[in-house]
């Protein structure tokens, strides 16, 4: 019955998926974003393009996931099996109602006559792939959502391993799959880069994050409660998931190059469910969103219910209502409602550990909204204030013995620290990005961000120095090695590669962000790389499978720490959309720009009928020639092609075409921004390319990029052994 029911679930997808493979232009969503010209492959990610195919992507992907995960699992109930195989169907029945609400198979109306065609945009090999591996990502995360829940609510067997049974494919397929995003980013779209914190890139990341705590969940000494925690946590990655495709599909309410944007404007001084709010319910869009709205008023309802005191848990709703009144009062509605959550949290529990979580997790939610400029200081001050007031009314809450030279409770300090900064830095960038509906602010996730992951690789450097260092000597080489970097920073951090000069902030520079987090980055690579090396040569599968796990964490930890180092050089350290990176290029002529001489030679212009073409897509295409040399009239040492692709039908009727250098210290990046390709549409279609004698490109000199692509090889690489080699049943106490 299972298996019958995970196979209707895949029918409508399957019969969507045909009709693009014939391109059956009388159903209006084919006619709209497929094509017979279309390359086969093309035809199939056409599907994604609009709003009804991703959701019935998503659906089948459930009802996979129902075949793969629906038996009944060993630590399992008779009654918590029905129960999830209940709500994995009700969630992926609800998705599937949304998108027949959108009625994906109507027919085309009898007056259309200009078919629009595919996106150019989406006319790549890589979104074939980015979109389905992110659903299968956001699948898998509604599945650990599903365990959790339903542990939740039919308490029984301990439910950590049948949480982490599913989070571990989680956090691969989503490392994969937001990997990808950035990889589309860097060689098809002109940013330049891999990542931008774009809203919809942040929502991605968020479930990853949520993975990754959970993964790394260990309590400090006398909260033992771990499998209540696993529970309550092993909801995040599905909240986060559907925050996530909220943020993608929510009309106008974020301001993203990947959103679909609604006409009509919102008032800019609202927040984002004000904004929902505000779409109201007059079309299925705005129906889908506000049931978004509802499944996440329902999971974190689950969550605040759980975490409460057993004899307080009925009135979490109050908690909830109280914050949004408050929310309501202080203007941003859902600091308001978090306020009442952890306020109240705070207020029902009787464990003094656990009080102290959440009353730390509500001084930083006051302390990051007013960095998030979700709160005034006044506000914010008045809130830290009230969640610090039981630490001095209590008795019961005391200190942990600070032991700082003990290298037992370094160890154990360090174990916890995924968590103790996981979490604030979830915390800060779900804020961040709930005061980015107007558009990105990059600079507040590198200014406030980057110091935490800096606390997580010296937390990483220190479990690596485990019967290598002295623990008594530990704290005074941190320090030591702290306030070298902020030296670094503050005297030579305006002197990095790319815009180092360039203000985030007033008084405060790219460089010295950059300069600070470098040090201590690079600082924590060797250690790890020491501990890779040495757990290999200990490795023993035969004797005990768990030290393969324990290698795949270290070699997961480690491209962390290259993605990290290579993430300041190519994103923190360069301003995109600077006119410092434009270049204006006059035919044969060498113009000098950032230490290289380039000289425009030559553009070239032809069409499909040339022989030249080997384009899948597309109706014509200019490549430019551009020399590279290190003097004037020196030797050429590399030669650049940027191009534009010219496109008859579709939103986007020219596509600038990425050259890369790659050169061992990292690439160089040359681009046409969007208004020059569209300037040489005309060029395209007269193919007369010696017309043209000047050009005008952008240029990315991006240092250390190729640690950001080996760092999220190696992650793939240690998140998949930790998943497919180690049976998920075995506990490893060094997760």
């Amino acid at each position: 019955m299972r298996n019958l029911l995970g196979i209707a679930l895949m029918l409508p997808f399957l019969a969507l998926l045909t009709f693009f493979i014939l391109d059956v232009s009388s159903l209006e969503y084919v006619w709209m974003n497929g094509g017979s010209d279309l390359p086969l492959l093309y035809r199939i990610s056409a599907i994604w393009a609009g709003r009804e195919g991703p959701l019935l992507l998503w659906v089948a992907m459930l009802g996979g996931l129902l075949m793969i995960d629906g038996k009944k699992h060993h630590s399992e109930s008779h009654e918590q099996h029905k129960l999830r195989i209940r709500l994995l169907v009700g969630f992926s029945m609800l998705l599937l109602l949304i998108s027949l609400m959108m009625n994906p198979f109507r027919s085309t109306p009898a007056d259309a006559f200009s078919r629009p065609g595919l996106n150019a945009l989406l006319q790549t090999d890589l979104m074939v792939i980015h979109p389905p591996v992110v659903f299968a990502y956001y699948t898998l995360c509604i599945g650990v959502g599903v365990h959790a829940i339903t542990a939740m609510l039919i308490p029984g067997a301990p439910a950590r391993d049948r949480i982490l049974y599913l989070a571990r494919p989680a956090l691969w397929v989503g490392t994969l799959g937001v990997g990808l995003g950035g990889l589309w980013a860097y060689t098809v779209l002109d940013w330049g880069g891999y990542w931008a914190w774009d809203p919809v890139e942040t929502g991605s990341l968020l479930p990853w994050l949520a993975l990754v705590i959970l993964l790394h969940l260990r309590l400090p000494k006398g909260m033992s409660k771990e499998d209540h925690w696993f529970i309550g946590l092993g909801i995040l990655p599905a909240f986060f998931s559907f925050h996530a495709t909220l943020v993608t599909r929510a009309n106008g309410v974020w301001q993203s190059v990947h959103a679909f944007v609604a006409e009509g404007d919102i008032d800019p001084t609202m927040g984002p469910i004000q904004r929902i709010l505000e779409l109201g319910f007059g079309d299925a869009p705005g129906i889908e969103v506000h049931l978004y709205l509802l499944v996440l008023a329902g999971m974190l309802w689950l969550i605040t219910r759980h975490f409460a005191d057993d004899s307080n848990q009925e009135w979490a709703p109050l908690g909830i209502l109280t914050g949004a009144l408050l929310g309501l009062q202080i203007g941003t509605l859902e600091v308001g409602i978090l306020a009442g959550v952890f306020g109240f949290l705070l207020w029902s529990q009787r464990d003094s550990g656990e009080r102290v979580v959440w009353m730390s997790s509500g001084v930083m939610l006051m302390l990051f909204s007013y960095w998030a400029f979700l709160l005034t200081s006044i506000y914010a001050v008045i809130g830290m204030l009230l969640f610090l007031a039981p630490l001095f009314l209590s008795k019961d809450i005391q200190d942990p013995p600070l032991e700082w030279t003990d290298g037992r409770w370094q160890q154990r300090v360090v174990l916890w620290v995924p968590l103790a900064v996981g979490a604030p830095f979830l915390l800060l960038t779900w804020l961040l990005l709930l005061a980015e509906v107007d558009g990105t602010n990059l600079a507040w996730h590198e200014i406030f961000g980057l110091p935490l992951l800096c606390l997580s690789a010296l937390g990483l450097t220190v479990y690596s120095w485990r019967k290598v260092v002295n623990p008594e000597r530990i704290p005074s080489i941190l320090i030591l090695v702290i306030a070298l970097s902020a030296l670094f920073a503050q005297q030579f951090g305006n002197a990095l590669p790319g815009d180092a000069d360039h203000l985030f902030s007033e008084g405060i520079t790219r460089g010295m962000i950059a300069g600070f987090a470098i040090p201590l980055f690079i600082f924590s690579i060797p250690p790890m790389v020491r501990l890779v090396w040495v757990r290999i040569g200990e490795f023993n599968l035969r004797r005990n499978p768990l030290q393969l796990r324990r290698v795949a964490m270290h070699v997961a930890h480690l491209g962390i720490l290259l993605l990290l180092v290579g993430h300041v050089f190519t994103t923190t350290l360069v301003q995109r959309g600077d006119p410092s990176h434009i270049v204006m290029l006059a035919k044969d002529t060498p113009i000098e720009h950032n230490g290289y001489w380039y000289t425009f030679t030559e553009l070239d212009a032809y069409g499909p009928d040339d022989e030249q073409w080997d384009e899948k897509v597309g109706d014509g295409k200019i490549l430019v020639t551009v020399e590279v040399r290190k003097e004037a009239d020196g030797e050429i040492i590399s030669t650049l092609t940027p191009g534009m692709l010219r496109f008859d039908e579709g939103g986007i009727p020219a596509r600038a075409e990425t050259d890369i250098w790659h050169r061992p210290h990292g690439d160089l990046v040359m681009i046409f921004d969007q208004s020059q390709a569209n300037q040489l549409y005309l060029t395209s279609f007269m193919q007369q390319g010696e017309s043209v004698d000047r050009i005008r490109v952008v240029i990315y000199d991006l240092t250390g990029s190729h640690l950001v692509w080996a760092g999220w090889s190696l992650i793939l690489i240690g998140t998949a052994l930790t998943w497919i080699m180690v049976p998920p049943s075995l506990k490893d106490e060094e997760e």
